[in-house]
Order: C-alpha cells, then structure tokens, then sequence
C-alpha cells in the first residue's frame, strides 16, 4: 500500500468516524436542560410566573416540577411536597379567572400559555 492511498484512508475513515460520534451524541440527554435534583425550599407564589413538568418516562431521569419565575429563573420541585401542589393549584385557578376575563385567555391580546409551559400566568394587581 502506497503512502497516498493509506494517507487516502487514514482521512476518510477519520472524516467517518467524526460524523458517527456527532450523531451518537446528538441524541443524548445533555441536549436537554433536565432537573437533576429538587429545590429544598419553597418558592413564594408571587415569584412564579409558570410551571411546566418533567417526566421520567421521557430523557429525563426524575419526574419534576420545573417553576418560571418572573426573574426568568427555572426551579426545580418535587411534585409530592405540599407547597408545589399548592402552587400548582394557585397558578391553575388564576389561569382560568384570566381565560374567563377574554375570548384569548388573558386580556391583552396574547397567549395565556406559550410553548410547553402548562399554566403561565401575569402577576396579580397590586
């Protein structure tokens, strides 16, 4: 063999293999922003602006509860401690007094809910 035609193969066999590992990692879970691990302290409802879930059953490995808060923060919560399932509960009930406010779910013309997030909502009035 010719120092061309392996120089030829040391190349194309790189080039191969770098796609392969690309792809492999594509697909993995450090693609997805997961919680890992749950808040021990709970978040006070007027800083949650949001919540959405994680599920296990998806790439993630714990079931969570991911708040937004009105800083743009996520925190992650355990779904069986009690402030989380009230907080849930609150953001829920203001969700649907603002559905009934408007045809379009919150009076100003915009969503109620962008995206993935399950219960978005604008801070109460002073």
């Amino acid at each position: 063999m010719s120092n061309r035609s392996l120089l030829t193969y040391v190349l194309i066999s790189s080039f191969i293999l770098s796609i392969l590992i690309d792809q492999a990692s594509a697909y993995g879970p450090h693609k997805y922003d997961c919680c890992i691990n749950y808040t021990q302290k709970p978040v006070p409802i007027r800083f949650i602006k949001g919540y959405m879930e994680q599920s296990s059953l998806t790439v993630c490995s714990i079931d969570a509860i991911i708040f937004l808060t009105v800083q743009d923060k996520k925190v992650c919560a355990s779904s069986k401690d009690a402030w989380v399932k009230s907080a849930m509960r609150r953001l829920s009930y203001r969700l649907k007094q603002l559905s009934k406010k408007s045809p379009d779910g919150n009076g100003d013309g915009k969503r109620a809910i962008p995206g993935t997030f399950t219960a978005v909502v604008t801070p109460a009035a002073p």
